[in-house]
């Protein structure tokens, strides 16, 4: 379900772009056309947790141990990030960014925990 989902979401985030890019949309259905990549996402996200459900334990524990790694660093950086916005010292983060650096992080502590088992 989650390859589904990615397909859809790749597919979707490009209609999407494309619409709000080329055409002029009025407010309230730009919104919903922004949205469209949502509901794909949603399938990715259950599958994953389909998949992850499915597993040993074993590889249950890499994946704990990847996602609280991702969460306490991004944890870390938003919140030393976000002191340094109030005091006016560096720009704002789009929330987007910060959703890719838990991927991202998500992805090198699966493999940097899932070492220790190899």
């Amino acid at each position: 379900m989650q390859y589904l989902g990615m397909i859809l979401f790749a597919t979707m985030g490009g209609i999407a772009t494309f619409l709000l890019t080329r055409f002029d949309i009025p407010a309230p259905w730009r919104v919903l056309v922004a949205c469209l990549p949502v509901p794909p996402a949603m399938l990715i996200a259950l599958g994953m947790l389909g998949m992850a459900r499915r597993q040993e334990e074993l590889f249950q524990r890499v994946q704990f141990e990847a996602i609280a790694f991702a969460a306490i660093l991004v944890w870390l950086f938003t919140i030393s990030w976000g002191a340094l916005e109030v005091m006016q010292v560096v720009p704002r983060i789009p929330a987007f960014a910060i959703a890719t650096a838990i991927v991202f992080l998500y992805g090198f502590g699966g493999w940097w925990f899932g070492r220790r088992y190899q």
